[in-house]
């Protein structure tokens, strides 16, 4: 199970938010709180903003046409393989040596999984694993979600950092990366080797909010550094932020795989940072709108999803709920 930020912690951030610090970024891409009041508060007032995010509610409200309709010739693909991911990111919250983490790796779908690597880094904190299921012929490289206090230094160090250096012009978020890095030669080099040893098998990347960051930083790392595995990779990330800038955006566009990004009703996350920040997101995004329909949205066309909704529609809540995590 992943964690679920609790009330508490949701009123600290928002107390944040109304001290107006300048430095004060206290939530996975968040703005420093000015900021977030000057983009936001035009929109919705801070006190009905604040009570959203704490209470968790949204617009839930009935559908209308944005809620139905998927973006013109927007890639799709199944839900259950939405959720198939979704609970292999889930896992990795408790997966160790074993493929035994209680409902996750129960999920239908992942009968046949055996992990053959895990790592969980204690100084810049990174967990995740590396399985094969053999059913269904995927290395699967999922990665941890925020959920020590590691994570969270990590994810308020939101200025950008030049990577990798064979895209152009490329910048990803600082704190993303530096938990990436500490351990991305031994995945690196573990993908290869089963890459080579299982030529037929498709490599799944993927991980949930700070982990589908992360996630999409091996993607780009892997396919740079052999891009003759370009073709057989695919990523698939839950209510993750923004972790790139547009080169970056571009670069993931233009490796024609398999990319969605799921967005759950009014999760916060994917919304972040607020601020101006130079970062964007790339591939399908897949909307579970809150008549539970799912919408998908090709990159530069996200309007038509989760980013049709009004701040007031965003919520912690949305976060914790993803199905099959």
């Amino acid at each position: 199970m992943k964690p679920v930020i609790s009330a508490t912690i949701r009123a600290a951030l928002c107390i944040a938010f109304l001290i107006g610090s300048t430095s004060c970024s206290l939530i996975p891409g968040m703005a420093p709180s000015n900021v977030l009041a000057d983009k936001v508060v035009k929109r919705a007032s801070l006190l009905d903003f604040l009570i959203t995010i704490l209470t968790g509610s949204g617009n839930t409200a009935a559908p209308d046409m944005r809620d139905t309709l998927s973006s013109p010739n927007a890639p799709a693909v199944p839900q259950d393989t939405l959720d198939l991911y979704a609970a292999y990111s889930g896992a990795a919250y408790n997966v160790s040596t074993s493929w035994d983490c209680g409902t996750e790796c129960q999920h239908p779908g992942t009968e046949g999984t055996v992990v053959m690597y895990h790592w969980n880094t204690p100084l810049v904190t990174s967990t995740g694993y590396i399985a094969i299921n053999f059913n269904i012929k995927n290395i699967v490289v999922a990665f941890r979600g925020s959920n020590e206090p590691g994570d969270w230094v990590q994810d308020f160090e939101l200025e950008p950092t030049n990577w990798p250096d064979n895209i152009s012009g490329s910048s990803v978020v600082s704190g993303f990366l530096s938990g990436y890095l500490i351990t991305s030669a031994q995945v690196i080099q573990t993908v290869v080797s089963l890459s080579a040893k299982f030529p037929a098998y498709t490599i799944v990347a993927t991980g949930h909010s700070l982990g589908g960051s992360r996630a999409s930083l091996f993607v780009a790392d892997l396919t740079t550094k052999y891009p003759d595995l370009a073709s057989r990779v695919q990523l698939f990330t839950y209510g993750q932020a923004k972790c790139g800038n547009q080169a970056f955006a571009q670069y993931m566009d233009s490796l024609g795989i398999q990319i969605f990004r799921e967005v759950n009703k009014g999760d916060i996350t994917p919304h972040l940072p607020f601020d101006n920040r130079p970062y964007v997101h790339f591939g399908t995004e897949a909307w579970v709108t809150f008549s539970d329909q799912t919408v998908f949205c090709k990159s530069g066309e996200y309007n038509h999803c989760s980013a049709s909704l009004p701040p007031a529609s965003y919520n912690f809540a949305d976060h914790s709920t993803y199905k099959g995590l």
